[in-house]
């Protein structure tokens, strides 16, 4: 019988074994679909199961977005009630830490598009008074710093329904008070903002922004989010121009200029309202998240990196997260999948030749021709995603065998 002595067990495996690949889940939510844990849970079960030599995590991601509360740990979980964007009476998340006097809110949450059904989705009407009534809240317990991530709104107001819960008065030429959406917006004469709540002073307000878009122009709120929010393109330009009326008031009375200001247009204006309002500092949520969530280092240890959301077009490269991440996992030389509900080609053929580098493959996951509500279905999109992913991985398991 011979005995043989290994003086190195990792380094035999390491050499007669299959090398592991490690593969990085991050991927943001499909917007009223699946959360970005849940399309972590069915990606990473399905690769876990099915290839041996394949080792899978999964990190959640947001951005300011939907899905912005699921980063944060360390809080407790509180529901307050308030009016959605549609203005009708509803029961919305938030976050609360009373030892640090913090309180963390997601715009999606209170007064987003995911709440609402098609026939509210009208920026003329929607309001962010809602928001107003839980800021309000949390001055009045004590909070002394809130962390609000903008994005998924429902609104293009501007955010004069928040400022009116907080003490600013609007009001037209026959001293109506002027609140809700872009009818009302329009309409605005006279700015007071000198029975503002006093505590606002001290209250300290961390802005995190999903996109770097300013408030007016061909690039600012209403050309490029109010469509999805249910304004007609005919109506855009007549729109801008009603925010730059009403940007133009604003800086008369507060000083400030912030239009051009990035993220001063994300959340229908909501940017623009803290900034000239508050005391309030703006970050991009991308660069916050991967700060917070150490995404760099999480990215050096993979081998491949799938990230995605909803929809891949020229939007995801205004800041949004999977395209930040891919930036950070090219500094590495990692591989970059991206999956999405659908792709946009002829958009993405506009991009430089820099950022069609930071993608090596994308996918849509959509197997054959369904409706939009069908894709969005939580059932046909799990099985969506779990039919891509062997088929890529099929591949790649062949080429890294």
């Amino acid at each position: 019988i011979a005995f043989f002595y290994i003086p190195n067990i990792e380094l035999y495996y390491s050499i007669f074994s299959p090398k592991l690949m490690k593969v990085l889940i991050a991927i943001n939510e499909f917007k009223g679909s699946l959360s970005s844990i849940e399309i972590g849970e069915v990606i990473s079960s399905k690769i876990n199961y099915k290839y041996n030599n394949v080792t899978s995590y999964v990190q959640p991601i947001a951005d300011g977005g939907d899905g912005f509360l699921a980063l944060f740990k360390g809080f407790d979980k509180m529901k307050f009630k308030t009016i959605n964007a549609a203005r009708q009476e509803c029961e919305v998340n938030y976050l609360l830490d009373t030892k640090r006097k913090e309180a963390v809110i997601e715009i999606a949450e209170v007064i987003g598009l995911k709440h609402l059904n098609d026939t509210q989705k009208d920026p003329f009407r929607t309001s962010t008074v809602g928001l107003g009534k839980l800021i309000s809240f949390l001055i009045e317990i004590g909070i002394e710093h809130i962390i609000i991530g903008l994005g998924g709104s429902a609104t293009n107001d501007c955010g004069i329904g928040m400022l009116s819960e907080l003490g600013v008065k609007f009001t037209d030429r026959s001293g109506k008070p002027c609140k809700h959406g872009i009818n009302e917006l329009k309409n605005i004469y006279n700015i007071d903002h000198r029975f503002m709540n006093d505590r606002l002073k001290d209250i300290r307000f961390s802005i995190i922004s999903d996109v770097s878009n300013p408030l007016i122009g061909k690039n600012g709120s209403t050309y490029i989010f109010a469509k999805q929010k249910g304004l007609d393109e005919n109506k855009f330009a007549e729109v801008d121009k009603y925010i730059e009326k009403f940007s133009d008031k604003v800086q008369l009375v507060t000083g400030k200029n912030n239009v051009f200001s990035e993220g001063s247009g994300a959340a229908g204006g909501l940017g623009f309202a803290f900034m000239s309002f508050f005391n309030a500092t703006i970050y991009p949520g991308s660069k916050f998240m991967i700060d917070y969530l150490n995404l760099e280092s999480k990215i050096q240890e993979a081998d491949i990196i799938i990230t995605g959301e909803g929809k891949l077009d020229m939007q995801s490269y205004m800041g949004k997260a999977p395209i930040e991440i891919a930036r950070i996992a090219k500094k590495f030389n990692k591989k970059v999948i991206f999956l999405a509900g659908s792709v946009i080609d002829n958009e993405l053929s506009e991009l430089n030749e820099d950022d069609r580098k930071l993608i090596d493959a994308s996918f849509s996951i959509q197997r054959k021709f369904i409706s939009l509500n069908m894709a969005m279905d939580k059932k046909v999109a799990k099985q969506n995603l779990e039919n891509t992913i062997v088929q890529i991985f099929n591949i790649l398991e062949f080429n890294h065998g």
